[in-house]
Parts: C-alpha cells; structure tokens; sequence
C-alpha cells in the first residue's frame, strides 16, 4: 500500500469515527463540531485520492478548507460559551474527544514522519499541509475537552482566549 492509499483510509476511518459518533451524541454544538471534523476528512480524503491519480499540481486552497472550518467552529464555542445553562458532560462525551484527540494525534505524526523521508519537495510540502490541518483538529478537539470538563468557566478560559486567537496557522 502506497503512502497515498494509507492516507485515504485514515482519513476515510477518521470521517466515519466522527459521523458515527455525531449520530450518537445528544448535544447539537458538540454534533455540529463533530460533522465538521468529518467534512474535513472527506475533503482531505479527496486531496489524497486526486494526489494518488497523479494531479501533483493541486492548488494548496483546495486542502485547506480548515480556515471555513475553524471559524465555524469558533462560532460554535461562542455560542456554547455563552449558553445561560451548561449540560452536565459524563465520562462517555470525554471519552469520545479523547478518542478523537488520539486520531488526530496519530494522523499528524504519522504525515510530520511521512514528509520527513519524502525526497519530492512537493509531496514533502503536502504532507506537512496535512499534518497541519491535522494539528488544527488537535486544537478544536483540546477546546472541546476543556468545554467538557469546566463548561460553566469556559468562556473565561485561557483555552478558549487561545482557541479563539487562532488564524489558521
């Protein structure tokens, strides 16, 4: 299996982890945040599949819809942020971000380690690309722990100072 073909079943793994777990979840920001992580392993799966065609010369805009993305999901955290009454999270809403944490975690080392042997400097660039979309998801999952854990104090969080601060990079 080409490194192409393996990243396409990652991220096709990851788009179904966060399609499942959004039909399952009772809350609709936390759904909404979810169906958007999966969006973006569908798109970064389409990245992938047009690379492994051969189209080399794809446009860097095309895989970094992570900018929509993230804004999207900022909009949701201040929405979350400023609900008059938090839900009360348990350990099963924890437990599926921590599990969504260690995808993303795996994803981007796994790209970070893939680019550092690439010998071609433009799927060298790719890769690293991915590994930062990757890395944002790390972000929005993070936020997401911290909104579980302290939901009453989360608008007044550094993590959410943090999260909202971030541009994309």
């Amino acid at each position: 299996m080409d490194i192409f073909e393996f990243a396409m079943q990652m991220e096709k793994d990851g788009q179904t982890f966060y399609e499942k777990q959004a039909a399952a979840t009772r809350d609709k920001e936390l759904k909404k945040i979810l169906l958007a992580l999966a969006e973006e392993e569908q798109q970064h799966y389409k990245y992938f599949q047009r690379l492994s065609q051969g189209e080399t010369d794809l446009p860097v805009s095309e895989m970094r819809g992570n900018l929509n993305t993230l804004n999207k999901v900022k909009n949701i955290f201040h929405e979350m942020s400023q609900s008059p009454s938090q839900t009360a999270f348990g350990d099963d809403e924890r437990s599926i971000w921590q599990q969504a944490l260690k995808i993303e975690e795996k994803a981007e080392k796994f790209y970070r380690e893939k680019a550092e042997v690439e010998t071609d400097k433009a799927k060298k660039q790719m890769l690293n690309l991915i590994a930062d979309e990757e890395q944002r998801h790390i972000h929005m999952i993070d936020g997401v722990l911290s909104y579980l854990k302290f939901p009453d104090d989360f608008a007044q969080s550094a993590q959410f100072r943090n999260f909202q601060s971030l541009e994309g990079h």
